[in-house]
């Protein structure tokens, strides 16, 4: 099937509702409990969009009085990051409003994720994420309104642990919510965000394993797709979820409104958008070709002796998530013709299935498939210019040397 026909495909939008409040609509749910409606008064009206999204998304309580955790679960760069640090950054007046995001540090969802799957970064266990996840679930059971639980890392989940999450949480009322993005873009975001993470691997190679996982057997071929198939994820996730309580929040094209995202996932959650801050919410940008190459070839140079903490504090997030993503006049990371054909092929494959599995959509399944484009060329990722490189390495040693002199002189703290 080739990209053009992909736009004719037929899709379910629900678009971006005006949402009552949280303090007034708290108390309007409060009221209905002391004085419920008559039986079937609340039903579910599918083949009106406005109305199943009053039903499904705006609920703090359940149909028997449970409270709503919306669990958000993915997919890693789909804004993720961006939403997270809004919700974070408002928690108190979300609180104030009757929504609890928990957590006692902007981390403390990441801990949770690999609590409850038993994991963590470089193969390392974070210590203080022992116990979180039953903090959260704690938490939520406790709380009398709606509760946000938010982190991609939950997404790979496998289905024993999901079961297990399912059945702490069974005095709650669950919707999942999964963002997602059109695939030629998820594919170069992954593959930088590995080398963030210390992987070796090069671009071609990474497009290879994730093309034929079980070729080579490779585990980031397979991670990928236990974190951005939006059919095995939330089939996997969703159990014996009704389909109206499973959310997908499509991540909209380039080009649109920078709050676009926010307004659809707030939408989902049964918050005003324009009732919170978003302030300097932060934007987890792409690399470059040479940014990323030169980071690559950082960690192949790189050995045991520079352990994880340390890298994670240095060279991922000040180095890669505030000096490279800064840099003007970058080389974008695209695929190359063929496998932007294949992507689109996959995406389809990919939409259909959503599509039959009936689940509640904000945006448009348009924004899950390519656009059509007149750029052919490969960006090359893995042979950036020479002198781009340098460039960076450059600016690279630069701004690790200001980092540690402003560290020593105690200009910035850890």
């Amino acid at each position: 099937m080739c990209v053009h026909e992909f736009s004719l495909v037929a899709v379910h939008v629900r678009t971006v509702p005006r949402v009552t409040p949280l303090h007034s609509r708290v108390r309007q749910q409060l009221q209905a409990l002391r004085h419920p409606k008559p039986h079937g008064a609340g039903a579910v009206a599918q083949a009106t969009p406005d109305a199943h999204t009053e039903d499904t998304a705006t609920a703090a309580t359940g149909p028997a009085g449970k409270p709503t955790v919306y669990f958000h679960i993915g997919a890693p760069k789909t804004g993720t990051t961006f939403l997270q640090r809004i919700l974070w950054q408002n928690r108190d007046a979300l609180k104030s409003a009757g929504v609890l995001y928990p957590g006692d540090t902007f981390g403390a969802h990441v801990q949770a994720a690999f609590d409850l799957r038993e994991t963590g970064f470089a193969g390392g266990r974070d210590p203080l994420a022992a116990g979180r996840w039953r903090e959260f679930v704690d938490a939520a059971q406790a709380w009398s309104g709606p509760v946000i639980f938010s982190q991609e890392l939950f997404s790979p989940a496998e289905p024993g642990q999901i079961a297990a999450a399912m059945a702490a949480l069974d005095f709650a009322d669950v919707h999942l919510i999964y963002t997602a993005r059109e695939l030629s873009r998820q594919i170069p975001a992954a593959w930088q965000e590995d080398v963030k993470n210390r992987f070796t691997m090069r671009f071609d190679e990474f497009i290879s394993e994730v093309r034929d996982p079980t070729r080579n057997d490779h585990w980031l071929g397979q991670m990928f797709w236990r974190m951005q198939d939006a059919v095995e994820v939330l089939a996997r996730w969703s159990g014996s979820l009704p389909p109206r309580r499973v959310h997908i929040v499509t991540v909209p094209r380039r080009g649109g409104a920078p709050d676009e995202l926010w307004r659809r996932f707030a939408s989902v959650v049964g918050i005003e958008p324009g009732s919170l801050d978003p302030g300097p919410a932060f934007q987890n940008s792409s690399l470059g070709a040479a940014e990323a190459t030169f980071l690559r070839r950082l960690n192949l140079a790189l050995d045991d002796e520079v352990g994880w903490p340390l890298y994670n504090e240095m060279v991922k997030h000040h180095l890669a998530q505030e000096v490279l993503v800064n840099r003007s006049e970058t080389i974008p990371i695209r695929l190359p013709p063929a496998d932007r054909e294949w992507a689109a092929e996959r995406s389809g494959v990919m939409v259909d299935g959503l599509r039959t599995a009936g689940y509640d959509v904000v945006g448009s399944f348009d924004d899950l498939l390519p656009s059509p484009s007149g750029d052919d060329s490969s960006s090359a990722a893995d042979e950036p210019p020479v002198e781009a490189q340098l460039d960076v390495a450059v600016e690279a040693i630069a701004a690790l040397l200001l980092r540690i002199s402003r560290l020593r002189r105690g200009v910035i703290k850890r």
